[in-house]
């Protein structure tokens, strides 16, 4: 299975000087069961495409910057809000884009019921 992102992705994408590989695969692990679920894919494609990627180290980003899922946060002036509408907007893309992963890209026929049966012959009963 191919991965949503290299762990080398994310301190670039941060632009932060290194990110431990504990923290990376950890952030990882949350991207993957937030894209999974609203993708509906059991796997990643190989290669990725350029919009899960992307999705996938935005995400990243959030999940790093705010592992407890913060939504703001004030110190003396400073303030910062956690944009959830963000992830919810990528998730929301992801569905879209995706989300009929887990079902049939198919249509079965509709039911005929006009069809009558015949009672079978056998020649030792005749």
């Amino acid at each position: 299975m191919a991965d949503i992102f290299d762990l080398a992705d994310l301190p670039s994408w941060l632009q932060v000087p290194a990110v431990d590989t504990e923290t990376a695969t950890r952030v990882r692990r949350y991207v993957n069961g937030w894209l999974m679920s609203a993708t509906g894919l059991s796997s990643w494609p190989d290669p990725i495409p350029d919009d899960l990627w992307a999705w996938g180290i935005e995400l990243a980003g959030i999940a790093y910057r705010n592992p407890t899922a913060l939504s703001s946060e004030t110190v003396s002036d400073y303030t910062y809000s956690q944009d959830r509408a963000a992830k919810e907007a990528i998730l929301a893309a992801a569905k879209t884009k995706y989300g009929s992963a887990s079902s049939p890209q198919y249509s079965f026929p509709a039911w005929d019921w006009t069809w009558t049966s015949t009672q079978p012959t056998s020649a030792l009963t005749d």
